[in-house]
């Protein structure tokens, strides 16, 4: 409404335009107001962390489909590169090369019950392939050693003190 307008109903009500300006810019907020914008900025401040959930970070899978087949991939917490086999902390400790894509499930086995530390190596991964080639059995050093899928090597203060290849012999030997 314009000013001309606002003071001709003034006029016609019989009061001043600066009481009626007063007026309207005084009014308190009722308690139902506050609620109402209260409700109204949580509920848009949920819909944007669930459309962020969904969309940016993916945390929120609603729309993905479920498989209902398991996977036998197991995290595993001591993956290392080849070429850090020697490199490791331990005095003694055992280095096992396999291919994720053909893992033998009796040599995992045999392998997570050893009771000394383990280290995999994905033979599979592209970092690996320089090691990947004919068995050569215990080298004095590492950028010689080339292994076969899967190979078990036990290490003894940074050297190769025992070397094992193929299914069987790793079932049998380290059992």
């Amino acid at each position: 409404m314009g000013r001309e307008l606002r003071r001709k109903e003034a006029k016609r009500n019989g009061k001043n335009v600066r009481d009626i300006q007063k007026l309207s810019k005084e009014k308190p907020m009722t308690m139902k107001q506050f609620i109402t914008i209260i409700v109204v900025l949580l509920v848009f401040f949920v819909i944007l962390y669930i459309l962020t959930g969904i969309f940016i970070t993916k945390d929120i899978k609603w729309f993905d489909k479920k498989d209902t087949t398991t996977d036998n991939v197991s995290t595993i917490s001591n993956k290392i590169l080849g070429v850090d086999s020697l490199r490791q902390s331990e005095e003694e400790y055992y280095v096992y090369y396999y291919d994720t894509t053909n893992e033998n499930s009796d040599v995992t086995s045999t392998i997570n019950s050893l009771t000394t530390n383990v280290y995999k190596v994905d033979l599979h991964d592209a970092f690996n392939a320089n090691i990947v080639g004919d068995p050569s059995g215990v080298v004095s050093d590492i950028s010689e050693l080339k292994v076969a899928d899967p190979t078990v090597i036990k290490v003894v203060n940074s050297t190769i003190t025992e070397y094992y290849t193929g299914v069987e012999q790793i079932t049998t030997t380290l059992k």
